[in-house]
């Protein structure tokens, strides 16, 4: 496959998410911002003059149609993914699709199969920048494969914050986080990519789960208004599960909950241990 010096690049959604990735693809000096799709009219407006867009549509198949856009990049709420992926796929576009990909494991698969389907295009989902594009993620991998921990025998990893909710404290303006509907679920969804991802990753993604030892899922921990009529995600989860290779596994988050735990991971060896706040931010 011929690399190009420049990218077409067309973008779905015109919110805070798809802002942060626009900044940031102009800054490689390879993308060329030629579409914009969004369906407010006043914020599709800001953003196409903000990033100085020639093009803009509130229909995203008006950019699919241009036959001079390379790739789409698609950061719209969740329950929109699976049709955009399709639709983007189907048209000969690359594409990367912010997280979580699908809010159902039919709308999973179904993406799944259609990129096996398309060997020619690239596809990418945008959970890699705080787990498997990071250095430490590279180290712990390093270090695990390394022998020097033995046999991994349990991962635990939690990290609650209090008062920490998107559409509420975090980004007001995205309601739709609150809505199991749109988003899938509540920090289940919305880092569960990251966490499984590093995890697992740095296991070298061979154990395979076998059971949930128990799941707890509480919502309604404050009396704060949420702005919407809908609201019916979690705040707070713990799952217990064992995997394949007597692996056991601890996961804990909440955006909020009555008493707050730092992000950190920690990583039982039959030999060693390892101790970790893996996100991109932290020391």
């Amino acid at each position: 496959m011929s690399i190009p010096e420049r990218y077409n690049i067309g973008v779905i959604g015109a919110g805070w998410i798809a802002k942060a990735h626009m900044g940031f693809l102009m800054e490689t000096g390879r993308a060329h911002i030629s579409w914009i799709a969004a369906r407010n009219p006043e914020n599709l407006e800001r953003v196409r003059s903000d990033f100085y867009i020639p093009n803009k549509t509130h229909d995203y198949r008006d950019i699919l149609k241009d036959p001079s856009v390379d790739l789409v990049l698609i950061a719209t709420p969740p329950d929109t993914h699976w049709e955009m992926f399709l639709a983007a796929l189907k048209a000969g576009k690359h594409v990367l699709l912010e997280k979580p990909m699908a809010i159902t494991s039919e709308e999973l698969e179904d993406l799944l199969d259609c990129k096996e389907k398309h060997p020619q295009l690239l596809a990418m989902d945008c959970s890699g920048r705080h787990a498997r594009l990071s250095p430490k993620y590279r180290k712990v991998k390093d270090i695990v494969d390394s022998g020097l921990l033995g046999d991994v025998y349990r991962v635990h990893h939690q990290s609650v914050a209090r008062q920490g909710r998107p559409g509420i404290e975090f980004h007001p303006e995205g309601k739709w986080f609150l809505d199991r509907a749109k988003a899938g679920g509540g920090p289940i969804f919305d880092w569960g990519v990251y966490d499984l991802s590093f995890h697992l990753g740095v296991l070298g993604d061979r154990h395979k789960l076998e059971n949930l030892d128990s799941v707890l899922m509480k919502s309604g921990l404050d009396e704060t208004d949420p702005g919407t009529d809908v609201y019916d995600v979690e705040e707070h989860f713990a799952i217990s599960m064992q995997f394949s290779e007597g692996l056991s596994y601890y996961w804990e988050r909440g955006a909020h909950a009555n008493v707050e735990v730092p992000n950190e991971t920690r990583i039982y060896g039959t030999r060693g241990g390892i101790k970790l706040a893996y996100c991109t931010w932290d020391d």
